[in-house]
């Protein structure tokens, strides 16, 4: 997912953009820690779910 911070075209505005998605924010701040926390949470661990029914079938 490309994420970019850019100036908005009114006053005080800051736009962040995620593809082809844009959401405004007040000030540049409040942008820079949308785009760390989305970050974030993009680069956490995802564990893949599994099968309770697998897990029954190995430890029998």
């Amino acid at each position: 997912m490309l994420i970019k911070i850019e100036k908005a075209s009114k006053p005080e505005g800051w736009n962040v953009w995620m593809n082809a998605w844009c959401v405004e924010f007040r000030s540049y701040a409040e942008a820079l820690a949308f785009v760390i926390r989305l970050e974030g949470r993009i680069n956490a661990p995802h564990p893949l779910p599994i099968s309770t029914a697998r897990l029954l079938l190995e430890q029998a």
